[in-house]
C-alpha cells in the first residue's frame, strides 16, 4: 500500500480512505501538526478532490498554491487538463488579482516537462493581457501555432480584450479587422469587448456604428448587454434621444429591456432636469413587470426628495 501526506498551508490535511465515489471536498478538510500523515492508496482519489474543489471554487491563493504543488508531487504527473482546471478556478479570483501566479505556477509547470495545449496557452495568454503583457501574449499566439493549434476567437478575444484593458482601443479595433479580413467570425465576447472601450472613453459615434455594422452581419447579433452598454453611455452623456431611438430599437429587435436599461434611462433624464421623463420611463418599467432594484429606488428616493414630494 502507498502512503502519501498532504500537507497544505504549512499543516498536514486528513481525510479518510474511502471509495472514490464519496464526496469528499478539501474545503472540509481538518488541518493537524505537520508530524501526522494520511494514507492514501487512490490516486484517483487526489485527482477527483481537486477537481470537485476547482467546481467549487476558492476564496484564497492559498488553497489553489498547495494543490498544485501536491499535483506535481505525483509520479506520474497529472494531465495538463487537470492543471488547467486548477489555473481556471484561480483566474476566477479577480479580487486578488492571480495573473501572476498563475504566469508563474505555469512556468514551474512548463520546467517540469507538462506539454502546454490551446487551453493552457489561451489562460497564459489572458494573465499576460491582464498585466499589459500584450506582445507576450501575442507570441504565444506563434507558440500556439508552432504546437500545432490553429488559432480561434477565443486567443483573438483575449488579445482584444488585453488592448481595451489597457486602453488601446484603436490596436483593439484593428486586430478586429485583421480577424474579419483573415475569415474569422468575431462572437458576442469580441464585440462586448469592443464596446465596453468605446463607451468607456465616450466614443458613442463609434459604438453606434459599429452596432449597426454588427445589426447587418448574419453571424452574430448585438444582445441585451451591448444594447444596455450603448444606451447607459448616451445617457451618461445626456445625448437622451438618441438613447431613447436605441431603445425603441432595441424592442423592436425583440430584445427585452431589463432593469440596467431602464435605470439608466430614468437616471440620465433625472440628471438631466427631465423629471416627468423619468417617471414615464418608470411607469413603462413598472407596466412591463420589470421589477425595480436597490439602483432604481436610490434614484427615485433621490429625485423625489428633490421634488419635495417625500
Amino acid at each position: 500500500m502507498k502512503f502519501q501526506a498532504l500537507r497544505f498551508n504549512g499543516g498536514t490535511s486528513l481525510f479518510p480512505i474511502i471509495s472514490s465515489s464519496f464526496p469528499f471536498h478539501f474545503r472540509n478538510c481538518c488541518h493537524f501538526s505537520s508530524e501526522r500523515i494520511v494514507a492514501i492508496d487512490d490516486r484517483n482519489l487526489i485527482l477527483n478532490s481537486v477537481r470537485e474543489q476547482c467546481k467549487l471554487g476558492f476564496s484564497d491563493l492559498k488553497l489553489p498554491q498547495s494543490l498544485f504543488h501536491q499535483l506535481t508531487s505525483l509520479r506520474p504527473l497529472p494531465s495538463v487538463i487537470v492543471f488547467n482546471q486548477l489555473f481556471t478556478a484561480i483566474s476566477k479570483l479577480k479580487w486578488l488579482h492571480p495573473h501572476s501566479t498563475i504566469i508563474s505556477l505555469s512556468r514551474h509547470l512548463e520546467l517540469l516537462g507538462v506539454r502546454p495545449d490551446m487551453h493552457s496557452i489561451g489562460i497564459l495568454a489572458n494573465s499576460y493581457c491582464h498585466l499589459g503583457g500584450i506582445d507576450i501574449g501575442f507570441s504565444l499566439l506563434g507558440k500556439r501555432l508552432k504546437l500545432g493549434y490553429p488559432p480561434d476567437c477565443v486567443i483573438f478575444n483575449t488579445l482584444i480584450n488585453g488592448y481595451v484593458h489597457c486602453g488601446k482601443l484603436p490596436l483593439a479595433t484593428q486586430l478586429l479587422n485583421k480577424i474579419l479580413k483573415l475569415g474569422f467570425q468575431p462572437t458576442i465576447v469580441t464585440y462586448g469587448a469592443i464596446f465596453k472601450g468605446l463607451c468607456s472613453i465616450g466614443d458613442n459615434a463609434s459604438a453606434l456604428t459599429l452596432l449597426k455594422k454588427m445589426q447587418s452581419a448574419a453571424h452574430c447579433k448585438p444582445g441585451l448587454v451591448i444594447y444596455n452598454t450603448i444606451i447607459d453611455s448616451l445617457c451618461k452623456d445626456r445625448l437622451l434621444q438618441q438613447a431613447m431611438d436605441l431603445f425603441s430599437a432595441m424592442k423592436t429587435d425583440g430584445i427585452q429591456p431589463n432593469v440596467v436599461t431602464y435605470n439608466s434611462l430614468i437616471r440620465g433624464f433625472y440628471n438631466s432636469g427631465c423629471r416627468e421623463e423619468a417617471k414615464g420611463v418608470l411607469t413603462e418599467m413598472l407596466k412591463s413587470n420589470t421589477a425595480p432594484n436597490v439602483a432604481t429606488y436610490n434614484t427615485l428616493v433621490d429625485m423625489f426628495c428633490k421634488d419635495g414630494n417625500a
